[in-house]
């Protein structure tokens, strides 16, 4: 029997260099950069949804994976940082990373869970969260490009 997998699509619709508008499902995600990069800062960098798709994913997991061990979890914060040195991106050192060096994630969560049951919790959703997978682990990128009239 096969696996059934999950594909998420988006398609991307780019109205200049730093603006964009993205169908994903029956939802609309707009794009910017700060005028320094050359956009007008009206919406989040592609970089901020990266860190936000990662908060979001660890959110879900944390909920999910509390509830599959009978930990109560009433709320959680959670902060994801990342630090990215543009150089690469800028075209002015190719010998740097385009993407973030590092990431630094907190999860305050609100529960009267133990110290070992809080230790689980965390080693599961490391282990388990989509988003932290493919940050934390290469994924293959297949990139066609093409001219259209």
């Amino acid at each position: 029997m096969t696996k059934q997998l999950y594909t998420g699509e988006v398609r991307t619709v780019g109205e200049s260099m730093a603006r964009s508008t993205t169908e994903a499902g029956a939802f609309k995600i707009f794009m910017d950069e700060p005028p320094e990069l050359g956009g007008r800062n009206g919406a989040p960098s592609p970089l901020d949804f990266i860190l936000a798709a990662h908060a979001g994913c660890l959110n879900y997991m944390t909920f999910f994976i509390a509830k599959e061990l009978g930990i109560p979890v009433t709320s959680t914060e959670i902060s994801v940082r990342g630090s990215l040195d543009p150089a690469k991106f800028a075209g002015t050192d190719r010998s740097v990373r385009a993407g973030y060096q590092s990431l630094e994630v907190t999860i305050l969560i609100k529960s009267p869970a133990n110290a070992d049951q809080i230790a689980k919790l965390k080693s599961e959703v490391e282990a388990r969260c989509p988003v932290s997978d493919n940050l934390a682990h290469p994924t293959p990128v297949h990139i066609t490009m093409r001219t259209v009239a």
